[in-house]
């Protein structure tokens, strides 16, 4: 099955999407039905769905525009998917909107990890529910084949992993075409030091601190002098890339993330797992500015 486009091939063009936001939607597992007044919700039917799948906001420099770094390290807090209901992911993306920098979104194929989950027909439907930016990491067998394709579907920034990518160049080349940001992602055993001359292709970094393939493990401490040694990389080469973690980022375990030099904390049963998603995206983020000097709010927090 492509993981793009799931059981969609050949590729559908922005204009002629199959079932269009509500086809997308279902397939995604996203719960839609349809309303006695022709409307379309998700879920439990508590959110409603535009019939037309709205350009992202970003794109046009909307309310999550895509600035870089800008030599300021914000401390940004990723909810992930992955750890969300399946059967409603239209509200759990919309539960953090207002909270959430990005939403992250696992793309797996159960051949490079031996999971499956969401594919480029998730961020179809996803862009049709909220403008929150997806940073969808894709943890899938050649991905210099199928990444641009989630970039065409809406992905703010499409993260490929290094030990699967074939032509680094041509792949990121290939999805800043479609509009979006460029991350590369490395396992816990895999050195970043292989990819030094390549990171200038990237605008973000992301440093699992899990082995890939499936939530609720245990943050690996064993990756923190990686962390810290990939920050001073980054800082002595002028790199302005995001410096992502990915992986038992709790409460726990931010702060000792933070001090080490990220920037992205990406966060699933942490969020998800709490009583209030959004409150918990909040207290993850005091702790990390607590714990880091260097990291700021996101600007619509420091204004406030």
């Amino acid at each position: 099955m492509n993981p793009c486009y799931g059981a969609n091939a050949p590729v559908p063009s922005r204009a002629r999407r199959r079932g269009g936001p509500v086809g997308a939607a279902r397939r995604a597992g996203l719960g839609v039905a349809e309303t006695a007044a022709g409307a379309w919700r998700c879920g439990c039917g508590a959110v409603a769905v535009a019939v037309a799948v709205a350009w992202p906001a970003w794109r046009d420099g909307g309310v999550h525009a895509l600035d870089t770094l800008g030599g300021v390290a914000i401390a940004q807090i990723y909810p992930s998917l992955l750890a969300a209901d399946f059967a409603r992911i239209a509200d759990a993306a919309l539960v953090v909107e207002g909270r959430a920098d990005w939403l992250h979104v696992d793309v797996m194929d159960y051949h490079f990890v031996p999971n499956l989950a969401f594919s480029g027909d998730t961020v179809t439907a996803l862009r049709s529910v909220t403008d929150i930016p997806l940073d969808c990491h894709l943890m899938i067998e050649d991905p210099d084949r199928w990444a641009p394709g989630f970039a065409e579907r809406g992905a703010a920034n499409v993260t490929i992993h290094a030990e699967a990518v074939d032509n680094l160049p041509a792949t990121t080349a290939a999805i800043r075409a479609e509009g979006a940001r460029t991350g590369l992602a490395v396992k816990p055993a895999t050195p970043v030091e292989h990819y030094l001359d390549d990171l200038h292709r990237f605008d973000l970094l992301l440093l699992m601190t899990i082995d890939p393939g499936f939530g609720g493990q245990k943050f690996m401490d064993s990756v923190l002098p990686k962390i810290e040694a990939a920050r001073r990389l980054l800082d002595e080469r002028d790199l302005d890339l995001w410096l992502q973690i990915d992986g038992g980022v709790n409460a726990e375990t931010i702060e000792r993330a933070a001090a080490a030099g990220v920037d992205v904390f990406v966060a699933g049963t942490a969020v998800y797992g709490a009583a209030d998603p959004a409150a918990a995206v909040e207290a993850l983020r005091a702790q990390a500015l607590r714990a880091a000097p260097r990291l700021r709010p996101p600007a619509r927090e420091a204004a406030g």
